[in-house]
This record gives structure tokens, sequence and C-alpha cells, in this order.
């Protein structure tokens, strides 16, 4: 499985950074056949994955099988950094905020413009949304959901494990007064005007009832129904939040993602 590190300048952060890209490559098995190849067929649906509170771009692909999953699936993956700053545009949220907030960079732009661009232009990646999914754990999930749903149309899909579902920690149960500031990444907010469109992509929505963000999961679920969002859920009794699920879920997810590309047409690769 190719599996790059790539390091370059970032015009959004106007510094260098780096994201990691899995391609599927040549199998072992498809290796000893005569007519093998590192040419790809087509270009390759991609997920980009978000990591949560305190990891980086490397934690999904040390803690869990990701790789393995992608190559047998025949999907592309990225990773990158968005340190402990939610997939925001900090600028606008910095005043007034529940949430301590430190710097002021643009992790929306970076990943809904500058990652896609980057990896779509160097790599064999499709620019489809049909082809495009966003998943992410805990920090991470909050990143999909906000972001998945305020740009419907360019996802087909959108994965949150163990998610922070709502900024508004202190009060998400007895006010539903949304700050102005943060009204533009409140999930339930997004989701509400995404369903008007004909475009919105498929949510995947997974918790266990170990997690210490239990209660607001339910909240979240309930609130859901109440919209009547057709959606997928996974609720498992004996997990909390860590590792062990979301390796069980992001597996999950790329056997759930619904898929039109020519690779899904030929199942999953022996490796």
């Amino acid at each position: 499985m190719p599996h790059f590190t790539c390091n370059f300048l970032s015009y959004v952060f106007n510094r260098a950074m780096n994201i990691d890209v899995i391609i599927p490559g040549v199998t072992a098995s498809e290796a000893e056949k005569p007519q093998a190849s590192h040419k790809p067929r087509w270009k390759y649906p991609v997920l980009y994955l978000l990591h949560g509170y305190c990891n980086d771009y490397s934690t999904w692909e040390r803690y869990t099988s990701i790789e393995r999953y992608a190559e047998e699936r025949q999907i592309a993956v990225v990773t990158f950094s968005a340190e402990n700053n939610m997939y925001m545009r900090l600028q606008d949220v910095k005043k007034g905020s529940p949430i301590p907030l430190l710097m002021e960079p643009d992790y929306e732009k970076l990943l809904m413009k500058e990652i896609p661009e980057f990896v779509t232009s160097m790599f064999p990646i499709s620019k489809k949304p049909s082809d495009t999914y966003i998943a992410g754990l805990s920090m991470g999930g909050f990143g999909a959901l906000c972001n998945g749903f305020r740009y419907p149309g360019r996802f087909r899909a959108v994965g949150a494990f163990s998610p922070l579902p709502t900024l508004r920690r202190e009060d998400y149960r007895t006010n539903d007064h949304v700050p102005a500031q943060i009204r533009k990444y409140e999930p339930l907010l997004l989701i509400q005007k995404a369903m008007k469109r004909s475009d919105m992509p498929a949510l995947y929505y997974s918790y266990g009832e170990k997690d210490f963000l239990y209660d607001i999961q339910e909240w979240f679920r309930e609130k859901l129904d109440e919209n009547g969002l057709d959606y997928t859920l996974e609720v498992l009794a004996e997990y909390g939040h860590e590792w062990p699920f979301w390796d069980m879920q992001v597996e999950k997810f790329l056997d759930w993602i619904p898929r039109t590309d020519p690779y899904a047409q030929c199942g999953k690769r022996q490796i």
C-alpha cells in the first residue's frame, strides 16, 4: 500500500506542514501476475479522515488498521493535523467564545480548499463529490459534522464516531439559544439547513454507552430524530471513548458508505 507523508508549503498557514496520503497499490497477489502495473485504472474515491483532541495526522494510522481497510476497499485516505482547533475558522469564534482559543488559523479553508486541491492535483484522487467522504472521531467527529453539512454538495457521506456534537457544552439541554459566533459551526443547525437540499450527504453516527460524552450523544440523537433525519446509528454498550471502538467503526463506515465508483464494483482485494 503506497503511503506518502507529504511536506509542502501551505498557502493557508504560510508555513510548511505535513499530511499523509494512503493510495491503493499493487498487492502481493497482483504482483505475481504478468499484467501487473502501478498505473491506476481510474481515479480513486477518497476519505478525509479527521483526528481527535490531542492527536495529529498520524494517529489514525498508528492506532487502527485504516491502511489495510483502505487497501481492501480500494479507496484513498487523507489525514492532516488540526492541532486542537476544532476544524474551524478560528477568527469567527475568537471573541466571546466559551472555548479558550490561542490561535486564529483558518482550518476550515485548509480542509475544504487547500488539502483537496493539493491531493487531487498530485495523486490519482477523484474530485467528484460522489467519490468524496469525510469522517472523524471525537473532535474530528465534530469537524466532520460541521464541515460535511455546511458544504453538503461536497461530500457523499459523513461519519461521526463519538463526536462532540455541539459547542454548547454547558447549556445544550436548557438553552436553545446558540451564540452568534458559533451558529455557523453548530452541527444540528447545519443539518437542519442541509435537509432542505437534494444533495445532503448521508450520515453514519456511532458512540458507546460507556463514553464520557454519552449524555450529550443521547441528546443529539434525540434531536436528529425530532427533525426526522434519515441516518444510520450504531450504539454499543461495551465501549467508551476509545480506539478499539473507533478502529471498528471506521471499518464499518467504509463498508457502509454509498459508492458508485468503478472500484466499488470490484469488491474487496486480496492483499
